[in-house]
């Protein structure tokens, strides 16, 4: 048996019976996640936020075995038996699926993107595709093609069970319910709390349109799914959009972005290396292992080593970075007060010298990476933009975009519909947009 004690779900133990999760954790690539933060730069505003993306995934992969074992008291559609037996049939690979599905991020996951345009779950199912990983041949130890189904569960292209996509993928699903409990847990955030024994003990499944979805049920779910949605949206203005950790995000790309400009490059660091000359590439085998050198480590010690850098942007922006001198980020209300203060700050920057595309910056806190049906609606952001072009391509499919309560009959309401809370929610959209810049260039009315 391997055990480990967890925060959120106390004890986390996998026993023989559990042989392939065990040996996927001992992989390289798996025990690489302990070196890359969930929230990234979300220390920069929450101390205790130390927490990694290897614990977040135990605890996904926990989940999913959790819900699993519950599924024979799934009710909600007329042919529920049949869909409780299909997920039931691709069990194992769920599990495999909820551990791995972040195995792609890198470090500051969400900003690295932005540099090299690649979203993580390419590189999540690349690693695991490649016969050149340990996780790849642990996958094909267990059964012949698993690894392919494996990526595409977490591709959202499992055609034999979508409902198992659904409980890795969804608006209601293993993934999500972890990070917000433990999001909230680490940042201290309280108001990000809520009862996931009830949540798994009312969960069902049910078909919307010949679509499986998982959902809950009517008469006891709706007011642990107000709680859910309504501890998203909290931990969404407050944390995820927090100023400093947006400000701190936006200065690691423009770090980056700048030491791809002039060649920073770092003798003995071949991941950093490949990052900067724009050769990582989740389409080559060969690249995978320069990719996954890469963690959270390995861009602090290049931001210790350019803080000293003969480059005046680049060796700032580092020491900024390494000191928490982060830009300061003012809500602008609409479009002319954007422009009007970019323009003031803008001159500011070429009277003193600097370049203004890394020291001023508009910043739209909802085109990053947590988009949200229920928070952040559908064409709302570039991340939507994102998604559909991924979908298009055929690389990944779009997630369900409702959270469903099924009646006895196995009807299907949409939350919404019945909650006056959660639609007052979803009518209420989370966008912030700001205007970073450094803080003591806030002076003299530039801000006004």
């Amino acid at each position: 048996m391997k055990s480990f004690r967890d925060p959120v779900h106390n004890l986390i133990a996998f026993d023989d019976s559990d042989r392939l999760v065990i040996d996927l954790i001992n992989t390289a690539e798996f025990q690489r996640l302990r070196r890359i933060r969930q929230l990234g730069l979300g220390n920069i505003a929450y101390p205790g936020a130390e927490h990694s993306r290897f614990v977040h995934s135990l605890g996904v992969a926990h989940l999913m075995r959790r819900v699993l074992d519950a599924s024979a008291e799934w009710r909600g559609a007329v042919n529920y038996g049949e869909l409780r037996a299909d997920v039931r049939a691709y069990r194992n690979a769920a599990i495999a699926a909820a551990l791995l599905h972040d195995i792609g991020h890198g470090p500051f996951s969400h900003a690295l993107e932005a540099v090299t345009s690649q979203r993580h779950e390419l590189w999540t199912t690349a690693i695991i595709r490649s016969p050149l990983t340990e996780v790849h041949q642990v996958l094909e130890g267990y059964e012949s093609g698993f690894s392919e189904q494996v990526a595409q569960i977490v591709e959202k292209r499992f055609e034999p069970s979508r409902a198992v996509v659904k409980l890795l993928s969804s608006q209601l699903d293993t993934d999500r319910i972890d990070y917000l409990l433990r999001d909230a847990l680490m940042t201290g955030a309280g108001y990000g709390t809520f009862d996931v024994e009830w949540l798994i003990h009312v969960m069902r499944i049910g078909e919307v349109a010949g679509e499986p979805e998982v959902g809950l049920d009517l008469h006891k779910g709706q007011s642990i799914a107000e709680d859910y949605i309504m501890c998203r949206y909290y931990m969404y203005l407050h944390v995820y959009f927090h100023g400093a950790t947006r400000a701190a995000e936006v200065m690691i790309e423009k770090l980056l972005q700048r030491a791809q400009m002039i060649g920073a490059y770092l003798p003995g660091f071949s991941g950093l290396n490949a990052l900067l000359d724009g050769s990582l590439d989740a389409t080559d085998n060969a690249r995978t292992a320069e990719y996954l050198e890469l963690d959270d480590g390995v861009l602090w010690t290049a931001m210790h080593l350019w803080s000293s850098h003969a480059d005046d942007v680049l060796r700032d922006l580092a020491q900024r970075l390494l000191n928490r001198k982060v830009f300061r980020g003012v809500d602008v209300k609409d479009e002319s007060q954007r422009l009007r203060m970019m323009e003031v700050l803008e001159h500011k920057a070429r009277m003193k010298g600097v370049p203004p595309e890394f020291y001023v910056v508009h910043d739209t806190a909802a085109s990053h990476a947590y988009q949200d049906a229920y928070v952040s609606p559908a064409g709302l952001d570039d991340h939507d933009t994102a998604a559909s072009a991924a979908a298009a391509e055929g690389t990944v499919r779009r997630s369900s975009e409702q959270i469903y309560l099924f009646d006895e009959s196995g009807r299907s309401h949409e939350l919404s519909e019945q909650s006056f809370i959660v639609k007052a929610v979803r009518d209420r959209k989370v966008k912030i947009e700001r205007v970073l810049c450094p803080e003591d260039w806030l002076h003299d009315g530039a801000s006004e």
